[in-house]
Parts: C-alpha cells; structure tokens; sequence
C-alpha cells in the first residue's frame, strides 16, 4: 500500500477519533507500522490538515506527542429553510458545533429566501472562532422537492415559491462554496440517523406535520429519494375518495395550516376557535369537545399516512416531528391506531432533535461532503511504497 493510502486511512481515524492521540495509538487502531503512521502524519501536517497538540502527560514512561485534526481544516455550514424559521449552524470537519442561529424566514419567493439565507451565514461566521475561514461546503434544506439536477425546487408553496426554482446554483455564488441540497424531511430522517431517534435503526419513516406534510424514508441505511426527488411527498396521498392533486400553493391536507382552517370552520368553541396548533391540542386536553375531534381527526390522518408507508417499505419505527407532529398526544394516539391499519405496526416514536432535526441532517450531508474531500486530497506526492503490517 502507498503512503497516499496510508495518509488517507489515517486521517479517516482522526475525523472520528474523540480527542487527540498518539502515533502509536493511531497505528493500532489503523493496523499500520510506526514507521508508516510517522510518514502519513507527516504528510499530514505538511498539508496543514493535522497538528501538534501537545504532550500526553501523567502517564509513566517518555511522554507522546498528540494529534488532532485541525480546527480549521474544514469549515462546514448547515442551513434550514423553513417557513416560518431560517436556522443556521457552522461546524468544523468532524462535525463539532461552533455556533448555531436562527430568525424569522422574512423574505418572500427564492431569490429573497437566499439573500437573507447568504447575509445569516455571513454574520454567523464574522462572530464564531471560525472569522475568516473560507467556507468548504454548505448543506441546505429546502421545504420543497428537489429535483434530480439537485438544483431545481418544486412545490416550495410555504416560502413563497410555488413555481419550480434554481435554488443552488445563487447559493453557490453567494455563499462562494460547493452546496448540497435536499428536501428538508429527508434531511430530518439524516439528521435522525447521525445523532437522534434513528441511530441504532436501519429502516425507519420521518414524517414531519408542521405548516405541511411530509416524509423522509430510510431503507436499509439509504435514503429513498425516487426517480424525480418526490419519494416521501405524503401530501399527495389519496386517502379519501374525493381526492384531487393539491395545486402548487395548496395547504396539504394534514398539515398545521389545514387543521387551524378546519377549526375556524368548526362549531361548538367555548370562546371562539383556538389560533394555533398549541391551543388547539391544549383545548383538547381541557376536554373541550370540537378540539377533541380535531385532534382525534389529525391522528387518523397521520396514521393513515404511516400505515401507508409500511406497506411499502415496512419500517422498524416511524418518527413523528414537526410544530404538530411532535405533540405528545397526536404521537401517542397515532401509535394506538398504527395498530390497527399496519400488516406489522412499528414503533411510532417522538423525534429526538425537534424542530432542529432538518438542521442537523443539513449539517451531517455537508460534514460527509468535507470529509470525503479531505479524505481525497490527503495523497502522497512521493508514492513510496511502505510496509502497512501492525507494530
């Protein structure tokens, strides 16, 4: 095996590895002799990708010098677009948090949901450590379906953007990095599967109930993105007989907008019909009779659309977030009904990460993206070949 090789096996140790180690460490965890680790690190450090941190001290014998990868050898952005919410984070490359923010989606249609998106990264980075580290790549979530050019938004109705839009190709120009886009439920179920509900799951849904309705399906460790992008666009399900195709700007029909329209319609109010989806399962568990309905209705709609999904890809566990999604009652009483529609009725389970979900899995496409470049350019311009036999 070359030194290249040996170079980017090691570095793959450092971008997992906890805290810093010593040579000798790394080679029995990479199975590479001293001399060989000793010639990676080199390298390594030539290309300003791993440091000297010091001496390991209070342990008998000489002391080890310890190394980690460099805090700036990957900067990476994750970026939620949402409807009522634009959050953004910066992560270094092993995909350790730096700083995180959001505020008020404020701009309407594409070309102003990216201005503001381009002016949060910036700021966020001008007052993080990270200050004038160039950005290596961004993941982006958009509440849309993203088309197979990985570029194209359809159906981003909820920000202003019903037509099919370009979102990538301005936020490569205005953010002056490589940029990974995804629908942002599919980016929740990534989220789910790098650090929260999904970590020990195999095949698993993500459906999201907020303004919309949506999903995220993980088979066997893949995410399932269809022939168009459009896998996972449970809005589209036809659950009921008098069902048309919603048009672009359409509210989905189990979704927090619908649910609140479909309150305002209801009869029965103590004090008038509730104005958001927390009142409305807050009334519900007073007792107050309308609300009951409504919530028990919104159940049976989510489990009908779980159920779905289990004929067809039979999930261990189906993940409910999301500004309606997340309600401890409606994740509860879809898990009873689960029951009785599903051939083998999985685990209906609570997200772990909230509404922080489609940032996180934005985060962890743009962290893989970094890794796998540093991985690739960590080569050797000498290609000696050296013995890779463990010490």
């Amino acid at each position: 095996m070359a030194v290249r090789s040996s170079a980017q096996k090691v570095l793959s140790f450092l971008l997992v590895a906890a805290e810093p180690v010593t040579r000798p460490e790394v080679a029995l965890a990479c199975q590479l002799s001293r001399p060989t680790v000793f010639s990676a690190m080199k390298q390594l450090e030539d290309l300003q990708l791993v440091s000297d941190v010091g001496q390991r001290s209070g342990v008998p014998g000489r002391s080890a010098s310890l190394y980690e990868l460099r805090a700036d050898a990957a900067l990476v952005a994750g970026i939620d677009i949402g409807g009522s919410n634009l959050r953004v984070a910066l992560a270094d490359g092993r995909g350790r948090l730096l700083a995180e923010t959001r505020q008020a989606t404020s701009a309407v249609g594409g070309p102003g949901v990216i201005r503001q998106v381009v002016d949060l990264v910036n700021a966020l980075g001008k007052g993080t450590d990270s200050a004038g580290a160039r950005l290596t790549v961004a993941g982006v979530s958009v509440p849309g379906v993203v088309a197979a050019d990985s570029s194209t938004v359809h159906y981003a109705w909820n920000i202003g953007q019903p037509e099919p839009y370009d979102f990538r190709t301005p936020l490569v120009a205005g953010l002056r990095a490589p940029v990974v886009l995804d629908n942002n439920v599919n980016l929740a179920a990534l989220g789910e599967q790098w650090q929260g509900s999904a970590q020990h799951l195999r095949t698993f849904a993500v459906i999201a109930v907020g303004a919309g309705v949506g999903a995220g399906i993980v088979h066997e460790g893949q995410l399932l993105r269809g022939a168009h992008g459009g896998a996972g666009e449970v809005a589209f399900l036809p659950l009921n007989p008098h069902y048309r195709r919603p048009g672009a700007a359409s509210p989905d029909e189990a979704g927090g907008l619908m649910l609140l329209h479909q309150a305002q319609a209801r009869p029965g109010w103590h004090q008038g019909a509730p104005t958001s989806v927390e009142e409305l399962f807050a009334r519900a568990a007073d007792g107050e009779h309308p609300a009951m309905e409504l919530v028990e209705e919104e159940s049976r709609r989510i489990a009908a659309i779980a159920a779905s999904i289990c004929a067809i890809v039979d999930p261990e566990a189906v993940i409910l977030t999301g500004g309606v999604g997340a309600n401890p009652a409606l994740v509860a009483r879809a898990g009873e009904l689960i029951n009785e529609l599903a051939p083998f009725p999985p685990a209906v389970i609570r997200s772990a990460l909230g509404e922080r979900a489609s940032l996180v899995g934005a985060l962890a496409v743009a962290v893989r993206s970094a890794q796998a470049d540093l991985i690739s350019n960590a080569g050797d311009r000498s290609h000696t070949p050296v013995s890779t036999s463990a010490p």
